[in-house]
């Protein structure tokens, strides 16, 4: 768990270094996994994992670049299945988060992380 959290705020520290504006930054998140089908019970004990290091850094008032850091969950369903793996892979990419915790297993890790992700520009 540490190292998640770890992970965690390295890609928060470097998403937002640049970005000093508001006086609370919040820095999104992204977790995807079973949370229905076959296997759901391991997709929820993985993001129940992620929201408890979310609530820890939150609890802890961390600071980037001198602002109170707000941490977010976005919680994605990939159900097991590869489609629905890259569809949500898609929407925390648009959603602009700044790390992902997932996906749990290769049958939609692997599709989820070969086609391209951008963004259009907002």
């Amino acid at each position: 768990m540490q190292v998640k959290m770890n992970v965690i705020v390295a890609a928060a520290a470097a998403l937002v270094a640049g970005s000093l504006q508001a006086q609370e930054l919040v820095v999104k998140i992204g977790h995807v996994g079973p949370t229905s089908g076959g296997i759901a019970h391991l997709g929820k004990d993985n993001e129940n994992g992620a929201r408890m290091a979310i609530d820890e850094l939150n609890a802890k008032g961390v600071m980037i670049g001198g602002k109170k850091a707000k941490f977010e969950l976005l919680a994605e369903d990939d159900a097991g299945d590869p489609k629905q793996g890259t569809a949500a892979a898609q929407k925390l990419v648009d959603s602009k988060v700044a790390g992902v915790v997932g996906h749990l297993n290769s049958g939609t890790s692997i599709p989820a992380s070969t086609r391209p992700r951008t963004s259009p520009p907002s």
